[in-house]
């Protein structure tokens, strides 16, 4: 061999390289991002070994890119893991409060979080909860390489040097499967793809392995990685080691199948959803190759394709799936439940295999397809296959193709895609560069068609490639009406583009065309790679933070403030679906409705909650729930469109009282003011707390403070006429006073103060609420009765307690500790006096 022909075998060495070079590259720039965001504002992160997340209070400070969910979810079931000792998480508490939901998800992608946290704890000395959420932001990019490098090796060993190259470059820059292994977005979409694309790899080198040439001699067996300019014919052989060498062919083929059937297995094992559409593909290629083996004499090569061993395919995959059912759910959820792996997967895919057994065989024969044996295995195959649809039907269980609240994102690179389906985004769009990416690889299918009909391209490869096609065309049909689905499309299209590419390096072929078809990948290959090009490492000076980002800093704030005011027994928050899971998540608080497929039990009752008509019906649903408070953010409208949806005329419904302010006194508004931040201007957050209370001056008192406090002195005003029916009451005439001193009615608010000083030397403050007296001693400072202040000052300290505290207002409980300091009072006990600092926020706590 000539030394260009050397370098040119190891060429793909290099490629492997350089694509290993640049995943890590791009990844670690992009990690730096979300550590950089997520350091963002984290200045009061306190790490506790004993908390289960590593922090202290059980709150959790990493952003996840995209704000997804199922991240965040995969991370709390990690630390839960790890903290409980358990190797199975079947139970979590965080949704469908109080009861909490059942944990379905399969638990392989748990493990190798844990394993990563495992790693981290051991060489860094850090607290388990917070290696795994270090974990996190490494697991998929090392997924990523370690597919990489195994990958990129099979293929070289069995399809040959330029397919290895082609791989390893498809690997690292296909658009948007590349996009799949993001640091800091952990989710078993990664996982299931690499069980994917092994599902098929294995298939295709099994018949490529098949390609020979009989001679008069004997058996030529010339594999792709091992070929030269020129073939020698051997010299003859025994019939004996022709034999052998045919069983030991046999063989091979047989354990290439089974491991697909493995790899396939596990893959259901990991997402149900993920994987049957590839199954689906493999036998419709399956049949293809089939009919295209049968179109070639009984004596050519064809007949290496006849023997293709699909019983031990679908004997692999049905055992796989049965061992996993019983690893992952024996022995206390043996139940029907087809959203996850279960046998009944296993029992179809043995019909399928039966029936891919039964074609094949009967194509390389002239006689009828029909006959006793045969028929009677096609109608117990088809029986098999048809027990998952009738089974689903029976049960009312929806498809687990369908209902993927992530089904409409092409990938969680920041800024990404989001669209119904792809006619949606090309109508919206037009023609982008992600959208180049993402079709520019459909020109395979054209041009690999075009080698499948060629004359000159033998039948182990026509076979090949025939096999190929059918992951493609399936997956393809599901990206069209659901955009994640692009990224199992190009799962597909790389095990095509290594069947298509394997006949464009066969040794007949020139190097110039071998070198046009590597042009022509790499041109298709070329946007990827610019689009998955890591952004600038962040600075101050040249950050820009996505909406998404902002929306996740935004949301990590509030949940820690629900957090520290709800106290050590925690928080239930009746909030929108897809802000429940970020909110449960960094401030360790417990919610309802989640977008989890196993929570539908929470959704139902957040749906029922929110389209209440009455408020005693409202009530009595959130004390069944133990919600302690409703949170409504602006920028998530979930909740309201629940509501019409339900009813007829949505106006009745509890959530638009909410919204027009017509509250039940046993709801208190708790002011939360939302930073601005450019490109998030207006947005606002309503937080009410579910109370006993049932005096409606106080509640009218409270609503009025609250409007004062967030600035809405319109709102304010409003209350001014609902307050006045309260004359005798100290509280009502305190926020009475306020709201005039507020608009500036001099006259007005002196009227109201000397009244609410006469009460007061009549002893009307006996039974006044804690957070009223606060209320009382702030106005009568204002109003220059010095004297009445210091009093009302030091009995509040006096009655201080912690869950008084989280009751004030942040403007209230800063006033509190600024008269405190003036009149030269101070909080005794050191643990209150910490609380009340630590409640509020860092601007005014360094005013005091």
């Amino acid at each position: 061999m000539s030394f260009l022909s050397r370098c040119s075998a190891h060429a793909w060495i290099l490629i492997l390289l350089g694509a290993f070079g640049f995943i890590a590259w791009s990844d670690y720039g992009r990690a730096q991002r979300v550590d950089y965001v997520t350091h963002t504002d984290q200045e009061e992160a306190v790490i506790d070994a004993a908390s289960p997340t590593g922090y202290a209070d059980g709150k959790r400070w990493i952003i996840v890119p995209e704000h997804h969910n199922r991240s965040y979810q995969w991370i709390a079931e990690t630390q839960q893991m790890l903290a409980q000792k358990e190797w199975r998480v079947r139970h979590i508490d965080s949704e469908n409060a109080p009861y909490g939901r059942d944990v379905h998800s399969a638990s392989p992608y748990r493990w190798w979080l844990g394993l990563i946290a495992w790693c981290d704890h051991s060489l860094t000395g850090h607290p388990y909860g917070l290696a795994a959420e270090r974990a996190a932001l490494w697991a998929d990019p090392l997924l990523h390489l370690m597919f990489l490098v195994v990958t990129t090796a099979f293929v070289a060993r069995q399809f040959g040097a330029l397919s290895a190259g082609l791989i390893a470059l498809g690997l690292a820059t296909l658009y948007p499967f590349a996009g799949s292994f993001l640091p800091g977005v952990p989710d078993d979409h990664s996982l299931a793809r690499i069980c994917a694309l092994w599902s098929v790899l294995p298939l295709l080198a099994a018949i490529g392995r098949a390609k020979r040439t009989t001679t008069p001699g004997g058996l030529i067996a010339e594999t792709p990685a091992k070929k030269s300019n020129r073939i020698t014919p051997p010299p003859p052989i025994s019939a004996e080691i022709e034999a052998a060498e045919i069983a030991g062919e046999h063989r091979r083929t047989q354990r290439l199948f089974f491991s697909a059937g493995i790899a396939g297995g596990l893959g259901l094992w990991i997402s149900v959803t993920n994987q049957i559409p590839v199954i689906a593909g493999i036998t419709a290629g399956g049949f293809l190759a089939a009919w295209i083996g049968a179109r070639r004499a009984k004596n050519t090569d064809g007949d290496a394709h006849t023997d293709a061993p699909w019983r031990a395919w679908a004997l692999g995959g049905a055992l796989t799936c049965l061992a996993a059912y019983l690893v992952e759910y024996f022995p206390t959820q043996l139940d029907l439940r087809l959203q996850v792996n279960h046998p009944l997967y296993g029992l179809a895919w043995l019909g399928l295999g039966e029936l891919l057994a039964q074609i094949t065989s009967w194509s390389k024969t002239e006689k009828s397809f029909w006959n006793r044996r045969r028929v009677v295995a096609v109608v117990l195959a088809i029986a098999a296959v048809a027990a998952w649809p009738i089974t689903l039907i029976l049960t009312g269980t929806r498809s687990p193709l369908s209902g993927d609240p992530l089904a409409s994102r092409l990938s969680n690179l920041p800024n990404g895609i989001v669209a119904q389906n792809f006619s949606a985004w090309l109508a919206r769009d037009g023609f982008t560069a992600p959208l180049a990416a993402t079709g520019l690889p459909l020109l395979l299918i054209g041009v690999a068609g075009w080698i499948l009909a060629r004359r000159p391209t033998d039948a182990a490869q026509r076979i090949t490639i025939a096999l190929a096609f059918g992951p493609v065309l399936v997956t393809l049909a599901f990206a069209f009406s659901q955009l994640s689905w692009w990224a199992g499309c190009d799962v597909a299209w790389l095990t095509l583009l290594v069947a298509a590419t394997m006949a464009r390096g066969d040794a007949k072929i020139s190097p110039l065309s071998r070198w046009l078809w590597s042009g022509f990948t790499g041109v298709i290959l070329l946007p990827g790679l610019i689009l998955l090009a890591p952004p600038p490492m962040p600075t101050t000076e040249n950050i820009q933070f996505t909406r998404l980002e902002v929306e996740g800093l935004l949301e990590r704030s509030l949940a820690h403030w629900i957090a520290d005011h709800a106290g050590p027994t925690g928080a239930v928050v009746l909030a929108p679906p897809d802000r429940t899971t970020s909110w449960c998540f960094h401030g360790g608080l417990r919610g309802l409705g989640t977008a989890n497929w196993e929570n539908r039990d929470g959704l139902a009752a957040t749906i029922r909650l929110v389209s209440a008509t009455t408020a005693d019906e409202a009530l009595a649903l959130l004390n069944q729930r133990g919600v302690t408070h409703i949170v409504l953010p602006s920028w998530d409208s979930d909740l309201d469109e629940f509501a019409r949806w339900t009813l007829g005329r949505a106006d009745d419904a509890f959530i638009m009282a909410i919204h027009r302010w017509s509250l039940p006194p046993w709801l208190r508004p708790l002011p939360y003011s939302v930073p601005a931040v450019a490109g998030f201007e207006g947005q606002s957050v309503v937080i009410l707390a579910v109370t006993d209370e049932s005096n409606r001056a106080a509640a009218t008192a409270r609503l009025a403070d609250y409007f004062l406090e967030t600035q809405q002195l319109e709102l304010a005003n409003s209350a001014t006429q609902p307050l006045q029916r309260y004359p005798s009451d100290l509280g009502a005439l305190v926020a009475l006073a306020q709201i005039e001193k507020a608009r500036g009615d001099t006259v007005a608010f002196t009227k109201t103060f000397d009244a609410l000083v006469s009460n007061l030397s009549g002893g009307s403050d006996r039974s006044l609420a804690w957070d009223r007296r606060v209320s009382l001693a702030i106005l009568l400072a204002q109003g220059q009765r010095t004297d009445l202040a210091r009093e009302q000052v030091r009995r509040c300290l006096e009655k201080i307690t912690a869950a008084r505290l989280r009751s004030l207002t942040t403007g209230s409980l800063f006033r509190l500790q600024m008269l405190a300091k003036a009149y030269e009072f101070k909080i005794t006990d050191e643990p209150l006096r910490a609380l009340a600092l630590k409640l509020l926020p860092a601007e005014l706590r360094s005013r005091l």
